[in-house]
């Protein structure tokens, strides 16, 4: 799971898995006088796993356009 950090100098006010909340949290606390910032987590995304089709048995198919 991802870990977006909302820091007021070097503690933690807020952790978030999605960057957006984290940013909400921080523009809220702004509003109300607090001088806090995001740092979002850079470490990679774990890759996915291959979902299979229950009724094939086959890999589902990636990358098919709607």
């Amino acid at each position: 799971m991802r870990h977006h950090k909302v820091m007021l100098g070097d503690k933690v006010l807020y952790q978030a898995a999605q960057l957006t909340h984290a940013e909400r949290f921080a523009a809220a606390r702004r509003a109300e006088g607090v001088p806090c910032h995001v740092v979002p987590d850079t470490t990679p995304k774990p890759p996915r796993r291959e979902q299979i089709n229950p009724l094939t048995g086959q890999p589902r198919k990636r990358g098919r356009v709607r």
